[in-house]
């Protein structure tokens, strides 16, 4: 018997050549996704800063702290199971993971209210207790959102799941400036989250095509989501204290409007490491998984799917290190512009939270979840030690800069661990550090020598010095990835 002839040189690339060109289209739908929302986020929260006052988002941000650390610590991984195991397409396991995900909910929402008065009288304000078990609905209704948004992701089908983020966005928009019109309360941030949870729900279910879930469990199922989300959730813990736990020490240290005025800084900074971290967790950990499993080269395709990442990350970032006062100023009025020194430290920290959240998708993809909980554990415990001796030694500004500092040794963590799984990018960071330094410098004297001006002008020429830096770097992948899309369309 004669053996079939090998796939011809051509045969062997075409499936490399699609998940090209779904990944190329995957980055465009996921930034066309991502871009909107933050639009309309940022939208909105221009208007609900002059509409309410800064206790409203400092109150907001607590109980978020909160919820947010509910859904961490609960986490097992059910997304990251289905875009990774090779079952992610399965009736019985999809099914078994939507089982899951509805308990989960469930518990979620009943600790929210067992927890309402306890976490009112730790912060000393009594509407804690009346705001987190009605804000805690929103983890009861993701818990009922179908696994279709996942199994969209696995197989970098985007398009849809812009439509489902963007009509839960919109909603969520239109439901707090509403509210906040009638009622300028802390209730109008709670009904905006509502708003979003149950829009983003039903879309999910009307809206992206395959079957619908329905109850079922099967041990198998459990099992291989288990074992892959045990790591998933010790490292989901420690993002938690990682991402919240400032907000949740700084409410200790700080007055409440203070803490709202630091949140409005947060949430600027988190622009440019959110769209990120969208495109990694969307795009590179579904793409390298797929490359993965194909026993492809998975070190070089993490330098060549991160540049990219990188330089749009560093870009955005340094131009926050070098005019964050004057984005504050010109967005906000004088309530808040104590935000723009603020959003200048968090976006130092921001470029090492990038660096970091590339190595730990590649990470993902190759199955090593266990490698996320030890770099999370060194930044915590760089936060336990740096923001109080911060604090003690600069008070609220060097609480900030000890942030900051738990973030470098974050990301020195993580740059081993990804070394030690053979994912050699310390001399791509490296000239990219250098130019997000040079691009912040410059744009930063800029910014100095332009205090006469007025502050449109000032950040007009900051965003083009910063720009012209990223230029160079920018121009060549470009061209590489409008040529990658030519190919993988031919």
């Amino acid at each position: 018997m004669t053996s079939a002839p090998p796939p011809s040189p051509g045969q062997a690339e075409a499936p490399t050549r699609s998940l090209s060109a779904r990944a190329t289209r995957g980055a465009v739908w996921s930034m066309t996704s991502f871009g909107g929302g933050q639009l309309l986020r940022l939208a909105g929260n221009l208007v609900l800063s002059r509409l309410l006052f800064e206790e409203a988002f400092g109150l907001m941000a607590l109980v978020n702290a909160f919820l947010v650390g509910l859904a961490l610590f609960s986490d097992i991984g059910v997304g990251p199971s289905i875009v990774q195991n090779e079952r992610g397409d399965d009736r019985r396991f999809l099914d078994t993971a939507w089982t899951m995900q509805v308990v989960r909910g469930f518990v979620l929402w009943a600790v929210s209210c067992a927890g309402a008065a306890p976490f009112a009288a730790f912060y000393g304000d009594p509407r804690l207790a009346w705001v987190l078990p009605v804000a805690g609905t929103t983890a009861l209704i993701a818990g009922l959102n179908s696994t279709k948004l996942f199994t969209a992701n696995r197989h970098l089908h985007l398009r849809s799941l812009f439509f489902v983020e963007i009509g839960g966005q919109a909603f969520s928009l239109a439901t707090m400036v509403s509210w906040a019109w009638v009622d300028r309360s802390v209730w109008a941030l709670v009904a905006g989250g509502i708003a979003h949870a149950l829009m983003r729900m039903i879309l999910s279910h009307a809206l992206l095509p395959g079957a619908g879930n329905r109850l079922a469990w099967e041990a198998r199922s459990v099992r291989a989501l288990f074992q892959f989300g045990r790591w998933i959730f010790l490292s989901t813990v420690l993002t938690f204290l990682v991402q919240q736990a400032d907000r949740l020490i700084f409410g200790q240290m700080i007055p409440i409007a203070l803490l709202g005025v630091y949140s409005i800084a947060a949430m600027l900074a988190a622009l440019p490491t959110t769209a990120v971290g969208s495109i990694a967790i969307q795009v590179a950990f579904p793409f390298i998984s797929r490359i993965r499993q194909r026993g492809d080269d998975v070190a070089a395709a993490f330098v060549r799917v991160r540049r990219p990442l990188l330089v749009c990350g560093g870009w955005m970032l340094s131009g926050l290190m070098a005019g964050g006062p004057l984005v504050v100023r010109i967005l906000y009025d004088e309530r808040w512009h104590a935000a723009g020194w603020i959003l200048q430290l968090l976006a130092v920290a921001g470029w090492f939270f990038v660096l970091v959240s590339t190595n730990e998708m590649f990470l993902l993809a190759m199955g090593q979840s266990r490698m996320l909980a030890v770099a999370g554990a060194s930044k915590l415990a760089g936060m336990l030690l740096l923001i109080p001796v911060g604090f003690a030694l600069g008070g609220f500004e060097g609480a900030v800069g000890g942030y900051v500092g738990s973030a470098l040794l974050h990301y020195l963590v993580s740059l081993a661990t990804a070394r030690a799984h053979g994912l050699l990018g310390f001399a791509q960071d490296a000239r990219l550090s250098a130019a997000c330094a040079l691009a912040a410098g410059l744009g930063a004297g800029i910014a100095v020598a332009g205090r006469e001006w007025h502050d449109a002008l000032t950040a007009g020429v900051v965003f083009l010095a910063v720009t012209a830096v990223w230029l160079p770097l920018a121009v060549p992948l470009v061209a590489e990835l409008r040529a990658r899309a030519a190919a993988a369309a031919a």
